[in-house]
């Protein structure tokens, strides 16, 4: 499975397929942005990736095949050097935005479907694989988990606890 290396679709990938498959059998490879891995799909260079809209969608379109979904969110990362005040703002402007396009997700569309350059119009995408939600913070528990879980696959030293590196 091709996937873009620490980030949220390395992680939620080798989540899934570990939990169906077993961990000894799953086989990573780095595979650059969302475009790129469905580029190299298209052209047969690699046999699975991990993309999110609207490369989904495209895919679909285009007759390839869903083996595996999830969701993930990662809306709530952001700069460490933000004030309470301002990381408050973001989150409020981010949870204002949810709602805008939970309202009418076909009027900003577009916005998704660029990446596709043309390849696909906003109307295309499908809202099976599109979520947009309100802020969650990460609690302790589950973060420790998730921490933990980085830390056996050797994808962070773990010399950080939950309050250094979440706010609010």
């Amino acid at each position: 499975m091709v996937v873009q290396e620490l980030t949220g679709s390395h992680y939620t990938t080798l989540q899934m397929l570990e939990s169906a498959v077993g961990r000894e059998h799953v086989v990573i490879r780095n595979g650059s942005l969302p475009s790129k891995r469905w580029e190299g799909l298209r052209d047969r260079t690699y046999r699975a990736v991990a993309v999110m809209e609207p490369f989904i969608s495209l895919g679909l379109k285009e007759g390839a095949h869903i083996i595996a979904a999830s969701f993930y969110r990662g809306g709530e990362v952001v700069a460490a050097d933000l004030t309470a005040d301002e990381r408050k703002a973001y989150y409020d402007a981010e949870n204002r935005a949810v709602d805008l396009i939970n309202g009418d997700f076909y009027k900003y569309a577009h916005h998704v479907a660029a990446a596709a350059k043309g390849a696909l119009q906003p109307r295309e995408l499908l809202r099976a694989f599109v979520h947009y939600k309100h802020v969650d913070y990460y609690d302790p528990a589950l973060f420790n988990r998730a921490y933990d879980w980085m830390k056996a696959r050797g994808m962070t030293e773990g010399q950080s606890q939950h309050a250094a590196l979440v706010v609010g």
